[in-house]
């Protein structure tokens, strides 16, 4: 048996040229006893053949992979929106000063409101000149007398802050204070509200 080395067609005899064209050939073992010529090509064709054919049908019937179960995941709650009616800030808000005097009945509470309209009435000019905030201090001695008296600016012109010292200065002797009380430090708010300078006294 001879081989061409091109096509690898087999011959039984040497010829002087294959189909085609090739005039080289190597000789191959004859297959004695087979009346059909095969090709290497053709014996692993086949050989690749019966693997697909061994494979699918181990695929179809010998091999049936383990289904893994899919645990759903359980519904959640759905969140509940509450709606609520927030009320207008404007009803809520409270910017009047807090009034640290304690109940009208007690004499420390009653006297800040008479030293209160004192120092509100020696204000020579109530109507707004500018607006404007400030805090005053000062101490009420045994005899009645303002002593200590402080101006601490804030805001506001110089028109408001002069008023405010002209209401101290005038506010030369008040009521004396309760017992126990001489000496001690007042604090007061001097603020325009709606065009009128107001005092409160903490």
């Amino acid at each position: 048996m001879f081989k061409c080395t091109v096509c690898q067609k087999l011959h039984k005899e040497k010829p002087d040229y294959c189909d085609c064209g090739n005039d080289e050939f190597t000789e191959a073992p004859s297959m004695a006893g087979c009346g059909v010529s095969v090709t290497p090509k053709q014996l692993l064709s086949w050989g690749i053949f019966a693997i697909c054919i061994a494979l699918s049908g181990w695929i179809w019937f010998g091999f049936s992979p383990q289904q893994k179960s899919v645990q759903q995941p359980s519904p959640q709650p759905e969140n509940v929106k509450t709606i609520r009616n927030i009320p207008s800030i404007d009803k809520i808000w409270d910017d009047t000063l807090p009034d640290t005097a304690g109940s009208k009945d007690n004499p420390l509470s009653v006297y800040k409101l008479k030293l209160q309209n004192t120092l509100y009435g020696n204000i020579e000019t109530r109507d707004v000149i500018d607006n404007g905030r400030c805090k005053i201090e000062f101490k009420v001695n045994k005899n009645g007398k303002l002593t200590n008296r402080r101006l601490i600016k804030e805001e506001g012109g110089t028109l408001f802050n002069n008023e405010v010292i002209r209401m101290m200065k005038n506010t030369a002797k008040v009521d004396i204070p309760p017992t126990g009380f001489a000496g001690v430090k007042f604090t007061a708010d001097v603020f325009t509200e709606n065009g009128v300078i107001k005092i409160k006294l903490r």
